[in-house]
């Protein structure tokens, strides 16, 4: 199973825009940020002219240039930020993509956001708790499963999740004692 980015779930409907990360820091002195990817494998930056960005300030459509990376985080210049104050006043802004304008998923292929809020279930119904956080550990990405305090960490691999139904918010595992419990 393979991971995109990010999507906002509300009630059965998904958000036309996808959360790819949000501004981390401001870089150096000319206004460029950092951005934190949820995904840091994703490449959705690249060859955008246009970012949706958000923040208290609300949602605007502006210019951006991928300078690069850093650190484990994408450079970028934005659009009417020309200093390192403008830039760092954008600390915490979600950056957002209208999801039609990444490839189609392969079957199989969910992004990230697309599974947080699901309920886990063992292979008999029984519940396992909620998707809380999805993380890359570099062979396969990872579902935080969260009951309360106890927390299950499921690698998102054929072998262990045998269906993801996004339509139903459901995720059922095989073998589920196999992950153990911890607390959070």
């Amino acid at each position: 199973m393979q991971l995109g980015s990010g999507t906002e779930q509300f009630g059965d409907t998904m958000r036309s825009t996808l959360e790819l990360g949000v501004v981390a820091r401001a870089h150096g002195l000319h206004g460029a940020v950092k951005v934190q990817l949820h995904n840091p494998a994703s490449t959705a930056l690249e060859g955008m002219k246009q970012i949706l960005l958000a923040d208290g300030a609300g949602e605007r459509l502006l210019g951006i240039r991928v300078l690069g990376n850093s650190g484990g985080s994408v450079v970028l210049e934005v659009e009417g930020v020309a200093d390192r104050d403008a830039a760092e006043a954008l600390r915490g802004a979600r950056l957002l993509i209208d999801r039609e304008a990444l490839p189609a998923l392969e079957e199989g292929e969910y992004y990230w956001q697309d599974l947080l809020g699901c309920q886990v279930e063992r292979e008999d119904g029984r519940a396992l708790g909620e998707v809380a956080e999805v993380f890359s550990a570099g062979a396969s990405d990872v579902l935080v499963v969260r009951d309360g305090e106890v927390e299950r960490l499921v690698p998102l691999v054929d072998d262990w999740v045998t269906e993801v139904d996004l339509a139903a918010r459901r995720i059922r595992v095989r073998d589920a004692d196999q992950f153990e419990p911890t607390k959070s």
